[in-house]
C-alpha cells in the first residue's frame, strides 16, 4: 500500500491523551473534594448537620442572692419566661417579628433594633426578643408553635430587690450584657445575658453570675422538640454578704426622702460600710424588665440626677468640716495647740477683709473648732500656708480615690502651689489661702472621703481604713471562693497631744454649750463632730439665707464619729441646700449613730453545716429557700 493512503493517527492519539488528563483531573479533584469535605472538614460538617436537628436551648445560673450584715435579703430571684428567636430556623425575619408584634402587642421598631444588636456571627445563638412574659404571653406563643417553630419559650429567673429603692446605689442593677462587656470577660456569657451594670452587681459579676448551662433538644421537620439529647446544668452564683446593715440604710433613706443629699457610715476602725444613701434614688427593680423610653427619660432628665451615687460622684466644697484637716496642718507644722487667736467678727489678709460667723474673741484649737471660728483657721493657714494643707489633706487621704470595692469613684481636688500651676496655668494668690483654710475656693472633696478622714481622726492609732462593701468574715465563714483583698491599711502620724487636742475640739462641737452641734447630743454616748455650711452663691448677709430661693440656698454638711474613746462609727452627711449644717446633716448623723450604737443585741448566727461551708453555691437567707436553677454642686463654705 502506498504510504499516502497511511491513515495519520497522531492527531486522534493527542485528543485521547488530552481527554484522558482531563478525565483523570476531574477524578483527583473530586477526590480532593471528597478528602477535604469528608476528612479534613467532617468533624465540622457534621456538627452543621446536627444543628440542622438539634436545638441548644441556653439555661441561666440563679444569681447568687446578696445578704445584709445580719442576713436580710437585699436581692434574689424569682421564675420569669423569656421570649428567644432562632434566627437560622426564621424563613421570613420580618414575618416572624411583625407576629410577636402583634401577638404580644409590642413596638415592631424595637423588636427589630433588638436583634439588629445581635451580633451576625451567632446565629446559632438565640435573640432575646421579651423578658418576664405573663402566663397569658406564654400560652399564646406556645400555641402558635409549629406556626413559628423559631420562637421558643425560655424558662429563667427575674432578679428582684426586696428593698426597692432602699440601697439602690450601692447594689446597682443589671442590664443585657454587650459586645463590650463580653469582650471584657473574654466573652464568658452570651448576648443578651443579665449582667451588673452598676454598683456591687458589677463590682462582684463573677462572683454572683455562676455559668449557665444548656439543654439541647432533638427537633422534627415541623421544628418540634421530641426527644432531649443532651444537658449541662449551670452552676448556680455564690451568696454575696455586704457590710450594709439595712435598719441603718432605710433610716437613712427614710431622712434624705424629699431631699437632695448623700449620707455614709462606716467602721473606722475595719473600713466595713453600714449605710450609703444617695437622694434621689431609684428602683432597681426598674431595670430587671424592659425599660421603657418613657422610663428612662424620666431618670435621665431629672435635674437632680437619681441615677448618681452622690457618695462617690458628687464632689462638693467641704466647708466647716475642713477645720479638723487644717487642725491636723497647723498641729503637724508646730502649732501649740493652747496657742489663742483673737476674734472680733473679722479680720484683714493682704488688704481684703476676711469675715467670721461671729464674735468668738480669744479661742484656742478646741474652742475654735467647738465654735467654727473662722478668724481662727484664717490665722492658721496664712501661717503653715496652702502646700502644708495639702500634704495633711493628703495624708488624711483626700485628693485621691478611697478604695472602696465600687467603680466610678471620683478623687477629688486638694488645691496646691503646684496644682495652681499644672491644672489653672497660673500661680497660687496668697488670698487663696485664707479662703481655702475654711473649706471655699477650688476644695473639692466626696463625702465617702470625708467619713474616711474622720475615721483617721477618730483613731488613737491614726488608721486610715480603706471603705469596702464586702463582708470579709461572714463570706469567709460561709465558705466562699472569693475574697476580697482591700488595700494595705495606712496609718495618719500624729505629733504627740495631736490627736488629743482635734478630738477634744470636736467632741465641745456637740457635748459642750456653744457648741454648733450642741442641739444633735447624745447622752452617754459621746458623739464627736463638725458641722460645715457651704454657700451655693455668695451672700453678703447669711442671716437672710433662708429668703433665697432653695436652688440658691446653702448646702449642710456634718461629720463625726463615736463613742469618743472607743470609736464605733464613723459618719459624713451632706444635704443640699439645707442652708445650716447643724439643722440639716447633723440630726440625721445623731440618728444613725444611736440607732447603731444602741440597737438591741443580735441573737447568734446558727454555724453553717459542713456541706455549706465547703459549697461554693449560695447560702439560703433564713426563712426563705434559695430558686431552683431551672427556675455637683460645688460652692463656697461660709461659718458653720
Amino acid at each position: 500500500m502506498p504510504a499516502s493512503a497511511r491513515e495519520d493517527r497522531r492527531p486522534l492519539l493527542h485528543r485521547i491523551d488530552v481527554l484522558s488528563a482531563a478525565v483523570w483531573s476531574v477524578f483527583i479533584l473530586l477526590v480532593l473534594l471528597y478528602w477535604v469535605h469528608q476528612v479534613l472538614r467532617g468533624d465540622e460538617f457534621e456538627r452543621m448537620a446536627a444543628n440542622n436537628r438539634e436545638r441548644s436551648v441556653p439555661i441561666t445560673a440563679p444569681r447568687g442572692f446578696i445578704l445584709d450584715r445580719n442576713g436580710h435579703v437585699l436581692a434574689e430571684n424569682e421564675p420569669s419566661f423569656a421570649l428567644l428567636l432562632y434566627r437560622r430556623e426564621t424563613r421570613d425575619l420580618g414575618a416572624s417579628l411583625a407576629f410577636v408584634a402583634g401577638l404580644l402587642n409590642r413596638p415592631l421598631e424595637e423588636l427589630t433594633r433588638r436583634v439588629e444588636r445581635a451580633p451576625r456571627a451567632t446565629t446559632f445563638i438565640p435573640v432575646v426578643l421579651e423578658e418576664n412574659l405573663s402566663i397569658a404571653e406564654v400560652g399564646a406563643v406556645e400555641s402558635h408553635a409549629l406556626e413559628h417553630p423559631e420562637l421558643v419559650v425560655q424558662t429563667t429567673e427575674r432578679r428582684i430587690y426586696t428593698q426597692g429603692t432602699v440601697a439602690a446605689h450601692l447594689l446597682g442593677h443589671l442590664g443585657e450584657a454587650t459586645t463590650e462587656q463580653l469582650a471584657a470577660r473574654g466573652s464568658k456569657g452570651r448576648p443578651g445575658e443579665p449582667v451588673g451594670q452598676k454598683g456591687v452587681e458589677a463590682a462582684y459579676q463573677e462572683l454572683l453570675s455562676g455559668s449557665s448551662g444548656a439543654r439541647t433538644f432533638v427537633i422534627d421537620s415541623f421544628g418540634r422538640e421530641v426527644a432531649e439529647s443532651d444537658r449541662t446544668e449551670p452552676a448556680p452564683g455564690n451568696t454575696l454578704v455586704l457590710t450594709i446593715d439595712v435598719r441603718l440604710q432605710r433610716i437613712a433613706e427614710e431622712y434624705l426622702t424629699g431631699k437632695v443629699g448623700a449620707a455614709v457610715a462606716l467602721d473606722p476602725k475595719t473600713g466595713e460600710i453600714l449605710a450609703m444613701a444617695s437622694s434621689p434614688a431609684f428602683d432597681p427593680n426598674t431595670f430587671t424588665k424592659r425599660v421603657t423610653q418613657t422610663e428612662w427619660r424620666e431618670l435621665i432628665d431629672n435635674e437632680d440626677k437619681p441615677l448618681q451615687n452622690r457618695v462617690l460622684q458628687n464632689l462638693y466644697s467641704p466647708g466647716s468640716v475642713w477645720k479638723a484637716v487644717v487642725a491636723y496642718a497647723a498641729l503637724t507644722n508646730g502649732v501649740d495647740p493652747h496657742e489663742r487667736v483673737g476674734c472680733n467678727g473679722s479680720l484683714t489678709f493682704y488688704g481684703r477683709p476676711f469675715r467670721c460667723s461671729g464674735h468668738h474673741g480669744s479661742v484656742d484649737l478646741a474652742t475654735a473648732l467647738q465654735v467654727s471660728c473662722n478668724s481662727y483657721f484664717y490665722t492658721m493657714g496664712k501661717r503653715v500656708g496652702i502646700d502644708a494643707m495639702a500634704e495633711a489633706a493628703t495624708t488624711l487621704g483626700f485628693g485621691g480615690p478611697t478604695g472602696i470595692d465600687l467603680v466610678g469613684e471620683r478623687t477629688g481636688i486638694v488645691p496646691s502651689t503646684k496644682w495652681s500651676t499644672e491644672a489653672r496655668r497660673h500661680p497660687w494668690y496668697p488670698g487663696e489661702t485664707i479662703s481655702a483654710a475654711v473649706g471655699q475656693g477650688p476644695v473639692l472633696v466626696t463625702a465617702l472621703q470625708v467619713a474616711r478622714a474622720f475615721s483617721a481622726l477618730a483613731n488613737a492609732d491614726g488608721a486610715l481604713p480603706t471603705p469596702h462593701l464586702f463582708h470579709i468574715a461572714e463570706n469567709i465563714r460561709n465558705g466562699q471562693r472569693f475574697v476580697h483583698r482591700p488595700a494595705a491599711r495606712q496609718h495618719v502620724p500624729f505629733p504627740e497631744g495631736a490627736h488629743e487636742a482635734i478630738v477634744e475640739g470636736l467632741y465641745r462641737v456637740v457635748n459642750v454649750p456653744g457648741g454648733t452641734a450642741y442641739g444633735i447630743r447624745l447622752p452617754g454616748l459621746d458623739l464627736c463632730g463638725k458641722t460645715g455650711t457651704v454657700q451655693v452663691v455668695a451672700q453678703k448677709d447669711t442671716k437672710k439665707a433662708h429668703l433665697l430661693s432653695e436652688e440658691l440656698r446653702d448646702h449642710g454638711w456634718f461629720a463625726g464619729f463615736a463613742p469618743r474613746n472607743d470609736p464605733k462609727i464613723a459618719v459624713a452627711v451632706l444635704v443640699e441646700h439645707g442652708v445650716h449644717g447643724n439643722t440639716s446633716a447633723a440630726p440625721l448623723a445623731a440618728k444613725l449613730v444611736e440607732a447603731y450604737l444602741r440597737a438591741p443585741a443580735a441573737p447568734p448566727k446558727p454555724a453553717p453545716s459542713r456541706e455549706l461551708a465547703e459549697s461554693p453555691a449560695p447560702l439560703s437567707p433564713p426563712g426563705r429557700e434559695a430558686p431552683p436553677a431551672s427556675a455637683l454642686a460645688a460652692g463656697l463654705a461660709v461659718g458653720n
